[in-house]
């Protein structure tokens, strides 16, 4: 059996877990970076040596004037060169550190996308419907793009702060003890305050993200809506919307950037004292004998560079935090398990189906607030027959044409295609069986072609032909570039019935033996509807189909009419069967003559129903 389409509850730590798996994936190249990490720390701990050695071989106990002999020379010769020598290995590690680290950014950014996005394709209508579309672009697009940076940027400067910390506290160790301590002695306190801070601004990050990502959805629904924007004058309303969310955006960005600003301050002042009290105890050092002044040359160097990996540290971690809140993100989306599975085989048939659909005993809501959509539908459509289901708005005929596509599985009872129950089989091979019209042709951006041919490697001919067999060919040659015409978002340009006709020759195209025709010559005039019905006669011929209307005229074409009212079927049969008794399918007839269809109360369906002798039965 397939999954229901609930979330599962996500696991433990689910960012960490997304992150280590792409850090294994991605282990050459983390590898090869943390070995050259481990270069970096190793020539900037060299770095103060050469000076140190030059203080003590050819500097201490000469005087104010003295001459170099040959050996000297040469000690200086190769100091130079070593100078030279840590520089070089600097520069290097530091050139493969970069690449590799942000290639691998790159890659994670690349897998934790194309993750995330074909999972969301994946998760059902249900998930869709209650998340808002900028807030799920917003985490493809810059939550994945932050990730991306934690490893190009912060994970690197991090590792490398640390082993220089840890090598700078081995080495003044090893010069001095008690120097060393008293360098460190500002390290704990500096801990307890990063992990203090850390808590707040990971938790400003995540309310920073939440907030953008209701801003893109404002944004994405507002410019998706334009039209209507600018029909109701509502420019200033949609900017005050956005603008009271963008301030309290504003708001949190400047605590944060408050408690960064402290933090680093902090650091810099933790930094300073550890300095003066090193130098402090160094020179009393050198004047007791413990160490030599080389020693205190390397031990103050040290000091004065411990700031810069405390404060980098400091810096990097506030990023980290930031970006493990947009990392968890991405994991509550990967965690969600709303989608449709295949059931335990995902069973593929390899043929056509014949185009039998069955609903027995269906029952379906979208979620448990909502009342039932379906309660009880049992139906039966045979190959190749016209089934029209008729009611008033919100009866539940879409939510029928919706669970035989597959998009939702019914809460009770079963779909079944040619006597299989649906979530027995393949998804992939259902949405191939059964082809959806929609009343508002859904087209996107590019040529015409390509919308027609849209998901299949179609060529040229094929859909010549069936946009000529859809009727669409007409209109098509007419554009400026025919079938290459470039389309705009969403089709604009064209008419509805334009659009429709479009739709209806990529269904065409696909050709499925079962049909769901969802109001499909809603909202078109009298001439565009006849050119789409011209259409619709190529598409539904040999064909299962379903047909959901609120036309009379086009129910009566069915072979059969299903008539709803709140989520059951309270009659069926022939149309010209019903229109000769006293039936509700007469009722709807003669409500839609008066132009009053919207009107008519469900009880006046239920009540012009003979109890026994019209029921939901269906032959």
């Amino acid at each position: 059996m397939s999954r229901r389409t609930t979330a599962s509850a996500p696991p433990r730590h689910p960012a960490l877990r997304l992150l280590t798996s792409h850090v294994r994936r991605h282990w050459g190249a983390l590898a090869g970076a943390a070995a050259t990490t481990v270069a970096l720390t190793l020539a900037q701990l060299a770095a103060p040596w050469p000076l140190k050695i030059a203080i003590d071989q050819l500097v201490t106990g000469r005087g104010v004037s003295f001459e170099l002999s040959r050996g000297d020379v040469s000690l200086l010769l190769g100091l130079a060169a070593l100078v030279l020598g840590i520089a070089a290995v600097d520069a290097l590690a530091t050139y493969y550190s970069d690449f590799w680290l942000d290639r691998s950014g790159e890659q994670i950014v690349h897998d934790l996308r194309t993750a995330t996005y074909e999972h969301l394709q994946r998760l059902s209508l249900v998930f869709h419907s209650t998340r808002p579309t900028g807030d799920l672009v917003a985490r493809v697009t810059g939550d994945v793009n932050a990730v991306g940076d934690l490893f190009a940027q912060t994970l690197g400067t991090l590792a490398s702060s640390a082993l220089v910390l840890v090598g700078m506290f081995a080495v003044m160790l090893w010069i001095d003890p008690p120097l060393a301590f008293v360098a460190f002695l500002v390290t704990p306190l500096l801990l307890a305050t990063s992990t203090h801070y850390q808590k707040r601004i990971r938790q400003m990050a995540r309310t920073q993200r939440a907030q953008e990502g209701e801003i893109a959805s404002m944004a994405t629904e507002a410019l998706s809506a334009i039209q209507v924007i600018k029909a109701f004058g509502t420019e200033r309303f949609e900017n005050d919307r956005v603008q009271v969310r963008s301030a309290e955006r504003l708001e949190i960005g400047v605590q944060s950037s408050r408690v960064e600003a402290r933090f680093g301050a902090l650091v810099d002042v933790l930094g300073a004292v550890a300095t003066a009290l090193v130098l402090a105890l160094g020179v009393l050092s050198v004047a007791d004998g413990r160490i030599s002044a080389g020693d205190l040359v390397v031990v103050v160097a040290y000091t004065n560079k411990l700031y810069k990996p405390l404060k980098d540290i400091a810096k990097q971690s506030t990023r980290a935090a930031r970006a493990f809140a947009r990392l968890e993100r991405i994991a509550e989306i990967l965690s969600f398990d709303m989608e449709l599975g295949d059931g335990t085989d995902g069973w593929t048939p390899d043929r056509r189906a014949v185009g039998t659909i069955d609903l027995h005993d269906v029952s379906f809501r979208y979620n448990e607030e909502r009342e039932p959509a379906l309660q009880g539908v049992t139906l039966h459509v045979p190959a190749g027959s016209r089934l029209a289901l008729v009611g008033k708005s919100g009866a539940g005929k879409s939510t029928v044409g919706a669970l035989i596509a597959r998009f939702y599985d019914p809460g009770h009872g079963s779909v079944r295609v040619d006597g299989q129950d649906a979530r027995e089989l393949s998804l992939r091979w259902v949405r191939d069986q059964v082809g959806v019209l929609l009343q508002d042709t859904i087209l996107f951006s590019g040529s015409v072609r390509d919308n027609i041919a849209y998901g299949t490697d179609a060529d040229l001919a094929t859909v010549r032909d069936v946009a000529r067999a859809a009727g669409a060919l007409s209109f098509i040659d007419a554009l400026p570039d025919g079938l290459d015409t470039l389309l705009g978002p969403g089709g604009i340009g064209l008419s509805g019935g334009q659009r429709q006709r479009i739709g209806i020759a990529r269904v065409l195209l696909r050709d499925p033996p079962v049909l769901v025709l969802d109001e499909p010559t809603t909202g078109l005039d009298a001439a565009s509807e006849a050119l789409v019905m011209a259409g619709l006669n190529s598409l539904v011929e040999g064909r299962t189909t379903i047909l959901i209307t609120h036309s009379v005229e086009l129910a009566r074409k069915a072979d059969h009419v299903a008539v709803m009212v709140d989520g059951r079927i309270v009659e069926y049969g022939a149309p010209e069967q019903l229109l000769s008794g006293d039936s509700a399918f007469r009722l709807l007839t003669s409500a839609q003559q008066r132009h009053d269809l919207e009107g008519l109360d469900p009880s006046t369906l239920r009540d012009a129903l003979v109890p026994d002798d019209r029921t939901a039965e269906n032959p």
